[in-house]
């Protein structure tokens, strides 16, 4: 699980690193389920501005194939938030070799979100 890029920081966004341009334009009264995909040994606190969101969710997957091919293969169940998680937040914990899915809803804020 050693970063590909020594000293990078790798922590991907619906497969794109947090530097990428912005791809995303959620409109508002949408929600969508973002993907947090841990790359790293280390365990990252992630948070997201202008929005609360819920954790649905931790998955283990395949880091190795991952980083070879861009594949995401999970290789263990989806486990369920835990009990200080349930809730809106605006800080996620994303533990190295897991995806974390993200229920964030876009409501109020009419400017851009970043």
């Amino acid at each position: 699980m050693d970063p590909v890029v020594p000293g990078r920081l790798l922590m991907l966004l619906n497969g794109l690193p947090f530097d990428a341009p912005v791809t995303e334009t959620p409109k508002r009264g949408t929600a969508e389920i973002w993907r947090l995909i841990n790359l790293t040994v280390d365990t990252h606190p992630i948070h997201l501005h202008l929005v609360q969101f819920q954790v649905l969710g931790r998955q283990r997957f395949d880091v190795n194939r991952h980083l070879a091919s861009k594949q995401l293969v999970f290789t263990g169940s989806l486990v369920p938030p835990d009990r200080n998680e349930l809730g809106y937040k605006d800080t996620v914990r994303v533990n190295p070799g897991k995806v974390v899915s993200l229920l964030v809803p876009f409501t109020d804020f009419t400017g851009r979100y970043s």
